[in-house]
């Protein structure tokens, strides 16, 4: 039996249908909902999807005009994996320059969780055709949704979230729920929140001069131990000639303990003589190193 939303001291609902169908009435408030000892990681795959590597739910911003080496550096609001795994970004501290590389956090929910997170979706309206909400403007970045189930894969695109129709409404509320799981479902953890340990780098590479960097007292300079970044991956183009590539198996761990101890204003100093600055992410599981190059 699912368990259902409400609002701590309220009777009003926590999500609204955007499209002909019930919405289930609230009967229980996350603050005071019983908790359990987190267990080990789940081994099975809990959903009907048969890869544990496709996101049952993604929730992006995209950036409209911006260059691709600006928005390949975000991640997701919210992306659930089919086997559970939920991947956020924890705190950092509150330093500058900061670390290179961001604070990647997995926890693991059970297969009722997933089932439950698409009940919700479906209240929201994330089912049926794909469709975009408010008028499509050609330099505003939108959110997207993207729901994938056994039934298909579902993509809703919203230019503006803070817009009063219904739609657009429950698709607010769907998110704020999504985006505090831990909190609605917390007797679905099936495992503590960890470290993610990732296997996958996304680099975007361009040659930096220090001196002409805003803050150039914060910068320091390493030697770089691998191939030279002008000869790897993808170019974009001039003027700074953007380059993205990939980095993984031997080559990352050669120099993931560099990018461990880097911050953002290290610059890396190649055989080529050529000092190089890098936008450094690690890849999720469904993603792939370089689109829009």
């Amino acid at each position: 039996m699912h368990r259902v939303l409400a609002t701590a001291g309220a009777a009003t609902l926590i999500l609204l249908a955007a499209c002909s169908g019930p919405v289930a009435s609230p009967s229980a408030n996350p603050s005071s909902a019983p908790t359990r000892s987190p267990s080990p990681a789940p081994t099975a795959t809990p959903t009907a999807l048969p890869d544990s590597n496709v996101p049952v739910l993604r929730i992006e911003q995209t950036g409209g005009m911006m260059p691709p080496w600006e928005t390949l550096r975000w991640y997701p609001s919210v992306v659930l994996y089919a086997d559970g795994r939920l991947i956020t970004q924890g705190p950092v501290m509150a330093i500058y320059p900061g670390p290179a590389l961001p604070n990647l956090l997995v926890t693991h929910f059970s297969g009722h969780a997933i089932e439950q997170v698409l009940q919700w979706a479906t209240e929201a309206g994330l089912q049926g055709p794909d469709r975009q909400l408010g008028p499509q403007i050609l330099d505003a970045g939108s959110t997207v949704f993207t729901v994938t189930s056994p039934a298909g894969t579902h993509h809703t695109s919203v230019t503006d979230m803070s817009a009063s129709d219904a739609e657009i409404s429950a698709l607010r509320q769907f998110m704020d729920v999504v985006t505090n799981l831990r909190q609605w479902l917390p007797e679905d953890i099936a495992s503590d929140e960890t470290p993610y340990i990732w296997d996958r780098l996304r680099v975007i590479s361009f040659p930096a001069d220090a001196a002409n960097m805003p803050d150039p007292g914060f910068a320091t300079i390493v030697d770089w131990p691998l191939t030279s970044p002008a000869t790897r991956g993808q170019s974009w183009g001039e003027p700074a000639d953007y380059r993205c590539w990939e980095l993984s198996g031997d080559e990352l761990e050669t120099v993931r303990g560099l990018f461990t101890q880097a911050n953002e204003l290290t610059l890396y100093r190649a055989d080529d003589d050529v000092t190089y600055q890098f936008y450094l992410r690690p890849l999720l599981p469904d993603e792939d190193a370089c689109p829009g190059f």
